[in-house]
């Protein structure tokens, strides 16, 4: 008999982040530390992740997956992750994904004002390397179990 194989693709993680260093060590701490099959695309700024996340010009359907997590920075030109946030979470569709706001600031009102807005989670980048990569390994082995439980409820 033969056996069936039913195989999952798996959601990819958009990265909102405007300044490239970060995004580098977001996208290598993840490679090394983070334990991710999942495919990371890296937008620059607000308007980019919304263009992506609805498949917007120059995003399309083919080019362009719903993502499954979303690490959103708040300081950004043009649109702010604030923004990218308020109207994410005011979409029925989009609502459901979580956001992980991954930024350097730890003032108080943003923490607060990003979880209000609907933020999962709110993490400050650590000034040594060293640290920010034991945040995104932790991140990763988070993420990584969450979506094997996630598989696992459709495959039952």
């Amino acid at each position: 008999m033969d056996q069936i194989k039913t195989s999952r693709r798996l959601e990819p993680i958009l990265l909102v982040e405007d300044d490239p260093d970060h995004a580098r060590l977001v996208q290598k701490a993840f490679s090394q530390h983070g334990h991710l099959a999942n495919d990371i695309i890296w937008v620059k700024n607000g308007i980019e992740a919304i263009n992506y996340i609805y498949q917007t010009d120059p995003f399309t359907p083919e080019t362009a997956s719903t993502p499954g997590l979303i690490l959103l920075d708040i300081k950004m030109p043009m649109k702010d992750g604030f923004q990218v946030l308020e109207e994410l979470k005011s979409h029925s569709i989009y609502k459901t994904i979580p956001v992980v706001v991954l930024t350097t600031t730890s003032n108080i009102d943003d923490v607060e004002r990003a979880l209000k807005l609907g933020a999962n989670d709110y993490i400050v980048k650590p000034v040594k390397f060293v640290d920010f990569v034991e945040k995104i390994g932790q991140l990763g082995h988070y993420w990584a179990f969450i979506s094997d439980a996630n598989l696992g409820a459709l495959k039952s």
